[in-house]
């Protein structure tokens, strides 16, 4: 018996909320692979990320977790034998770029936090 959409094990829709989560500007292309998954069977669902160097990787996603099973789009002659709990730990240790975009996004946001703190704290002494 196939899994329809929706379902739990729909890992179509997991797949889709772990490309939401990576941050726009993280990597340069993410999607689902439209040649590879099939919505009529969700136990398993393949993903399309290009780095912001240039790397592509189609990830497949099971019941086991993520892994690499090529290194092109749509492409899923290599598997790797390497699975890994969540999106961001495999593109962690598979993608120096996406390590290096991931903290300059997150520097960008603690520079714009603390900015905004310097600024309410400078509003509050000129009310006083």
């Amino acid at each position: 018996m196939n899994k329809r959409s929706g379902e739990q094990g729909d890992f179509l829709a997991e797949a889709q909320l772990a490309l939401d989560d990576l941050g726009d500007g993280i990597v340069a292309v993410k999607q689902l692979s439209k040649r590879l998954n099939n919505p009529d069977y969700v136990s398993k669902a393949y993903l399309n990320i290009k780095s912001n160097a240039d790397v592509e990787f189609c990830i497949e996603l099971t019941q086991e977790g993520y892994r690499v099973v090529g290194y092109h789009f749509d492409d899923n002659s290599q598997l790797s034998t390497n699975y890994y709990e969540s999106l961001q730990a495999l593109l962690t240790h598979e993608s120096r770029s996406y390590v290096d975009s991931f903290a300059h996004s997150l520097q960008e946001k603690l520079f714009a936090a603390q900015s905004k703190l310097q600024q309410d704290q400078d509003d509050d002494e000129n009310v006083s």
